[in-house]
């Protein structure tokens, strides 16, 4: 199998449907050099992440143990602590292209940052995901066609705050193994383990890069042989009609980042709503909520947004979303 697809979108764009064929039946990886060029932005994104780290409990990585630092629901966090930060750092273009390619229109952004410090020890080899994350005789429980579809309710993901030499230890991965069928079952066994370190490779990434990846490929973080920390934002990008990895209280996040939304332009605004709010309309009271005439009825991002070009104002807004949330609930 061929290295993973990069594409530098600094000096040439790439589409959804290279995205989508690499990710499916493609290396599974997919690199976007030059995502996020504003590095000041990335810093101070960092620096919050980091402050909120030395704040939190409860780091443990599903696939590691040791010392390396994890940030849960990075997400509705930065959206709490900086969310003029949010707007610029959600609001990327190429991010939202790269969920629309993989999951379709509808789906939720959460996300988790992993510190691996420095000497910290790697992941071991494993799949992600829905199925990746099920005991081994749940696996095996489940039908086979769901071991195929298990996939496509996830886009994994990370965006590259440093620069990641070869020594720093960038996820490794067995290109081409997505298409395995019986890959969920087997990736805990010895022998794929052993196979996992014998064939897994990986690139250097840069700072800004946005890595895209199967959930069904067969990957781990690597360990870190330097004397500075690897912080990259993991993303767990859901359909909106899966079941996320995390919880995001929407109202709060709502609450944080409306301001900031604010005489931003329309595509932003758009984008960002679409991480700050519930993507799917079910479950729902529908007494209260009943379906409009396309049977979906109005998008809580789309909603939002209208709230925006409106220029309706925060008080106004937010209370109006804990409304209709309210409504959503009873």
């Amino acid at each position: 199998m061929d290295d993973p697809v990069l594409i530098d979108v600094r000096s040439r764009p790439c589409t959804s449907a290279e995205i989508e064929h690499s990710l499916d039946q493609g290396p599974g990886v997919f690199v976007l050099r030059g995502a996020y060029t504003d590095e000041i932005l990335l810093d101070a994104v960092e620096k919050c992440f980091f402050g909120l780290i030395d704040g939190a409990s409860g780091q443990a990585d599903h696939f590691a143990a040791g010392s390396n630092q994890r940030l849960w629901n990075s997400v509705g966090k930065l959206a709490a602590a900086e969310p003029a930060l949010f707007v610029e750092y959600y609001g990327n273009p190429w991010l939202h292209l790269a969920c629309e390619a993989w999951l379709g229109p509808l789906y939720q952004v959460t996300a988790q940052v992993n510190v691996v410090v420095p000497s910290g020890v790697g992941q071991t080899g494993h799949r992600d995901y829905h199925l990746g994350f099920f005991p081994e005789a749940l696996v095996n429980a489940m039908p086979d066609a769901f071991h195929q579809l298990s996939q496509r309710l996830t886009l994994q993901g990370a965006i590259v705050h440093c620069d990641v030499p070869l020594q720093k230890g960038p996820t490794r991965f067995v290109l081409g193994s997505q298409q395995e069928s019986d890959g969920y079952s087997t990736f805990r066994s010895p022998e794929q383990q052993r196979r996992f370190e014998s064939e897994a490779t990986a690139m250097a990434l840069e700072k800004g890069d946005l890595v895209l990846f199967n959930p069904k490929i067969f990957h781990a973080a690597g360990s870190n042989q330097t004397d500075t920390p690897r912080l990259v934002n993991l993303l767990q990008v859901s359909s909106a009609m899966a079941k996320p990895m995390e919880s995001l209280d929407f109202e709060a996040m709502v609450q944080a980042v409306y301001p900031s939304l604010l005489g931003k332009d329309v595509e932003t605004v758009s984008r960002v709503s679409k991480v700050l709010t519930d993507a799917y309309p079910f479950p729902t009271n529908l007494d209260l909520d009943p379906p409009g005439g396309d049977w979906l009825g109005q998008l809580e991002a789309n909603w939002l947004t209208q709230q925006v070009e409106k220029q309706i104002d925060p008080e106004t807004a937010v209370s109006a979303y804990r409304a209709k949330r309210r409504q959503r609930n009873a």
